[in-house]
Formats: C-alpha cells, structure tokens, sequence
C-alpha cells in the first residue's frame, strides 16, 4: 500500500496509545468525493476510517463533513451510519464552495480555542487553499494527515503536511490473471499505435496503469522488467531499443497502413525545432509566458523556464521543463518574443514583443501560423483539414487554418 510521506510514517505512530491520541476528521465533499467519482471511483469512508485507525493508532472523536448534502443522499447516510455529522453548504453560484471551506477553518480554530486535545487533524481534501490551515495546526505542535485524489490534490498541499494519502492507494485493487492482462496489452497497444508508428515503452506501460486503475502495476505481471513482459508477447506489440529509450511498434507480420499526412507534419515540425505541443498545455504555457513577461522588464531564458515549471509542479500540473522550451522556440520565431544576445540561449534576456489586452490571443494565432507557414513549405502535399488535425487534432479547425493563411501578412510573413 503505498503513499507519499515528507516523513517516515513511524513518525505518526505513538509508542504507546493513550486515551490523549485523539483524531479529527474533517472531509470536504466536494473536493474528494466528486474527485473519486470522475476517476469512476466509489468513495467508502469505511475503509477510509480504517485506515486512519491503523496508520494513528488513535481514537476518532471528531467527525464532520462539508459542502452540499443534495448532491448524494445515499453517502449522506453512510456517512451519517459512520458517526459523521454533516455541516450542509449548499451551492447558490460558483464562489458557494467558498462557504463549506470557511465552515472547516471556523470548526478547526475552534477546537484549538475550545481546549479540545486533538494529537491528530485528518483533512480529507487536496485543494491548496487549506495551506494555511495546515501550517496554523503544525506549528501548534498537532500532526497533520492529508487525504484525496491525485489529480485534484494540490502538490504543495501534500507536500505540506505530515503524511498525506491518495485514496487511489488504498483501494483494494483485485488480481488480474493472464487472460485479463493480454487483453489489457491489446486494448492498450490499440489505443497508442492507432496513429502514431510507434510509442515509447513507458507511455504503454502507463496507459496500462490508467486504463486498469493501477491494477495492472500491482499485478504479478508487472513485477521486474516491462520489456521482458512485452517480449513474451511477440504476436502483439514488437521492441526496439535507441539509444536508452525503448520503443513498442506493431509486429512487422502485422500489415501496417500508410502513417497518415497530419503525423508526418508533426514528425517534420519536430525535425525542424518546432515540436507540436499538445492543445491545451500549449495554450497554458502561452498565456503563463505572456503574463510573465508583461510583468517583467527582462528575464532570462533559462530563468524563465524554470520559474514556470517550477509554478506548474506547485499547482500540480505535469508541464515539463521540455515542453515549456518547445513553445518559447516556437514564440520567438513568431515574434511573440525576442532575445537579447548573450553568450548562449540560456543565458539570453526574453522581451515581450506584442503588447495590449489580447496578447495572449495574438500570441497563439501568431505561433499557429508560424507552424502552418512551415507546413506550407514541406515537400509534403498540403491539406487544411490534416494541418488542423496536426495542430489541434481535430479537423473542424480546417477554416481557422484558412484565416491564418490569410494573415500572413499581418504576421510578417
């Protein structure tokens, strides 16, 4: 069973239990109940409490929960079977969330004014605003448990607390037996080599992960090396080896359709130092280099790329140093951004180029046409709808490619 600690989880274990180790709990439902839910998980404050027992060692005096009631009635009443009492916020608008997470600062200050003797407060929720709350209890000498779902878990959140636990971990995960994981691997391979020629090994193993809900890595199949598993099934996926990356491909006896024309533009774009940088993280980093620089008179290229990553793993969101560098190339060619000269880019100052309330958007149709201006002059036939695809992955964005095509001129080029 595993989960993340900034101690050794001896550490939360008192030597000898005493009628003084006791434990609050405090449970945001919207934060982790609806988070279970959109990974399709069921949330069971059983095994929760279970948990908490065993990793404390101590007595459960306090158990309250937060936030909408309406939401799911039949949790409600587990939880109220539980020995929870439910403190109802209901939503009136998008600020309502507010409400139920003042309602557990309020209740938790004043256990500590009420000489309440808690060792232990358990918050069961990942969203960041509790970092305060979190440091208010440590530095008042209590142990604090953090508890919710990875991907609404705030890592600056988690990092904080004494130990915090990811829900995922502690749900019993059931054995896959063969016949489960071939067809597991098949699904998987399906998936990743629909259009792409190949993969790199760990992305598989990934998908493998996510699509079984971990189940897969905590299987006997996933013990020792993923490429020795992968070579016992020749008939489905084939191994190649670059350097220190490993590739999975179609067996060659498998007959293999022509790679389609939006993968070739952005296998070409990357030759060219213009890796295409998913949708949606390429809007993120755009709009984050923008504010930036529009708040900073000169920064350094390096300087920047770090900060910004450095952002992005506090807020939790996998951004890598790689893909940040990608976008700034791409900036830079498209005048979003200009260098200064210095002995390497590096070390180079970044100035932003465009200025005025829609930066931002000017910035990324600057950089979409940069990418469709050197499609354009590929020996590669060229096609608006593949060239959508290739940029946004779908091709309902053919007539915005037209529009770009048609300010070029107004981009320079």
């Amino acid at each position: 069973m595993s989960t993340q600690s900034n101690k050794q989880e001896s550490s939360l274990l008192p030597s000898n239990a005493s009628p003084s180790n006791d434990v609050a709990i405090l449970l945001d439902l919207d934060n982790l109940v609806i988070g279970a839910k959109q990974v399709n998980l069921n949330f069971d404050i059983n095994l929760v409490l279970d948990h908490i027992k065993a990793l404390t060692n101590g007595r459960v005096v306090l158990r309250n929960a937060y936030g909408d009631s309406r939401q799911d009635q039949q949790l409600i009443r587990q939880l109220a079977t539980a020995g929870f009492t439910t403190r109802n916020a209901v939503r009136l608008n998008n600020f309502s969330k507010n409400l139920a997470d003042m309602q557990i600062v309020v209740d938790t200050m004043e256990t500590l004014l009420d000489g309440q003797n808690f060792r232990t407060y358990v918050l069961m929720t990942g969203d960041r605003d509790f970092t305060p709350l979190v440091q208010s209890l440590r530095k008042r000498g209590k142990q604090v448990i953090g508890l919710g779902v990875k991907h609404t878990t705030s890592q600056s959140l988690a990092n904080l607390c004494d130990h915090y636990i990811y829900y995922e971990d502690i749900v019993p995960v059931p054995q896959m037996n063969e016949a489960q994981v071939r067809e597991l691997l098949e699904d998987s391979l399906q998936q990743l080599l629909n259009n792409e020629e190949r993969v790199r090994a760990s992305v598989l193993k990934q998908r493998m992960s996510d699509s079984s809900k971990g189940a897969f890595d905590k299987s006997t199949f996933a013990e020792g090396s993923f490429r020795k598993f992968l070579e016992k099934h020749p008939d489905l996926v084939r191994v190649e080896q670059e350097e220190t990356t490993i590739y999975i491909k179609s067996p060659e006896t498998q007959e293999k359709p022509a790679t389609p024309l939006h993968i070739r533009y952005r296998r070409e774009l990357k030759k060219r130092r213009m890796r295409v940088v998913e949708r949606e993280m390429r809007f993120s980093i755009l709009k984050d280099l923008v504010n930036n620089l529009a708040t900073t008179e000169q920064i350094r290229w390096r300087e920047l790329i770090d900060g910004m990553a450095e952002d992005y793993k506090k807020d939790g969101r996998k951004i890598s140093k790689n893909a940040i560098n990608a976008v700034l190339l791409v900036a830079r060619q498209a005048q979003v951004i200009h260098t200064l000269k210095d002995k390497s880019l590096s070390t180079a100052p970044v100035l932003l180029e465009i200025k005025g309330a829609k930066a931002y958007q000017e910035a990324v149709m600057r950089c979409d046409a940069v990418y469709v201006k050197e499609i354009l002059d590929l020996p590669e036939e060229f096609d608006e709808a593949e060239a959508a695809l290739s940029l946004y992955y779908e091709q309902r964005y053919s007539n915005y490619i037209k529009t770009l095509i048609k300010n070029f001129a107004r981009f320079g080029m």
